[in-house]
């Protein structure tokens, strides 16, 4: 016996820390009192019916979102050239390797996401008193990228129905509540912000246009035409639209960190597409109706909370490029606003791809369950796993296609 001990100790500490380059896993049992605590509370079992609700709803959402970026592709070539400057690594919601994921804060939201998907899977599981063989961190090198929760898998395959469907969709809940209360909170935020400069923000300058001529430069604030005031882009296009190919107008604007230095330069503008033009890309910043795009929610603004900052820095307020030009009563606004921007953005992208009915992500799982617990009776057990395989083969096709279409059309 006392030769045994140590031999059974050393087999169990291999099982707790695995290593498979570049990927550490760390296997323990310390969070299952937290699981334990939580699952027994009433509050886990009215969450459970919410969670398992969400995912027919979000699976909708996934594949409308799939179905409309694939007709935006095939309609509009210059969507399919956005994809492809952005480079294959764009599908991946990998920061450094996806150029629309900042570094830290796209880490912070990964990382988020994946202990709130895996953590509700372990808080559902003992509230319907399922067992958590273990749980544990997952490391890319010594860098963490997530967590896991080992739920056995026997107990799921031979409990009720609702109970594994419960537990199957509570990392899409979770993920899903959680990108709720964060794009609540970035609201909130928007809702504070105050532009500290009147006009109309210059995004870019197009290259042989007056405007660069004339000395215009990106972040520069148009204040006003003539002396005549511009607030918004539709004062600017008014404007605009009164003059001629050849005119020469007089164009302030507002400079540096500040903005209290005005450059004042003349330009002769010139017409583009039947329209008087300066050659300049530009956004308003005090503008009600802009902020209050920000300030509500419906699911027609959706798209306006999935476009990232780092790619939409002349609509998207609280990005690296415009976040100066606004205050708030919030101390380092932009950081919160960017970090709950993020937590949103992954969480949902993570609830929408696991919803889909893909065998054996949760959605997929959750529809073999589903379609057991409805035509069981009626259809054999080859004859669902069949079914399963091929709604899982459409779905793969149709996300496949998403991703390879811009690159081949």
């Amino acid at each position: 016996m006392a030769t045994q001990e140590p031999e059974n100790q050393t087999q169990e500490k291999e099982k707790r820390i695995e290593f498979s380059f570049p990927l550490l896993i760390l296997r323990t049992k310390r969070f299952s009192a937290i699981f334990e605590k939580l699952g027994a509370l009433k509050t886990s079992r009215y969450f459970s019916w919410v969670f398992l609700g969400l995912v027919p709803f979000v699976a909708g959402i996934a594949l409308y979102l799939i179905t409309n970026s694939l007709i935006a592709v095939l309609s509009n070539p210059l969507v399919g050239e956005i994809v492809k400057d952005l480079g294959p690594g764009s599908v991946l919601l990998l920061p450094g390797i996806n150029p629309m994921l900042p570094i830290v804060y796209g880490w912070i939201a990964i990382v988020v996401a994946i202990v709130i998907h895996e953590g509700a899977h372990g808080i559902i599981a003992r509230n319907v008193n399922l067992r958590v063989k273990s749980s544990g961190l997952l490391f890319f090198l010594i860098v963490p990228i997530g967590a896991f929760v080992d739920v056995d898998e026997e107990q799921i395959k031979k409990a009720r129905p609702r109970h594994s469907l419960k537990v199957m969709a509570a990392g899409v809940g979770g993920n899903i509540i959680l990108g709720a209360a964060c794009l609540l909170g970035l609201l909130l935020i928007v809702g504070s912000l105050t532009p500290m400069v009147d006009g109309v923000y210059i995004g870019s300058v197009s290259e042989g246009m007056p405007a660069e001529a004339a000395g215009l430069l990106p972040n520069d604030v148009l204040v006003s035409i003539d002396n005549a005031t511009i607030t918004n882009s539709t004062s600017l296009r008014a404007l605009l639209d009164t003059k001629t190919a050849g005119d020469t107008v007089q164009v302030t604007v507002a400079r540096g960190d500040t903005w209290q230095t005005q450059y004042t330069t003349t330009l002769n503008l010139t017409v583009s597409d039947n329209r008087t033009v300066m050659g300049v890309s530009a956004g308003d910043l005090n503008s009600h109706a802009r902020l209050t795009n920000y300030q509500t929610f419906s699911l027609d603004r959706l798209s306006m909370y999935m476009v990232p900052p780092t790619l939409a820095s002349a609509v998207v307020p609280f990005s690296d490029s415009l976040a100066p030009y606004y205050s708030s009563p919030l101390p380092y606004w932009q950081i919160f606003a960017n970090t709950l921007f993020w937590v949103w953005f992954v969480n949902f992208n993570l609830a929408i791809f696991n919803a889909l009915p893909i065998y054996p992500l949760d959605g997929g799982r959750i529809f073999d369950i589903t379609l057991k617990k409805l035509a069981g009776k009626r259809m054999s057990e080859k004859a669902i796993r069949r079914t399963t395989l091929a709604v899982t083969a459409a779905c793969v096709v149709l996300v496949a296609l998403g991703i390879v279409l811009p690159f081949i059309i």
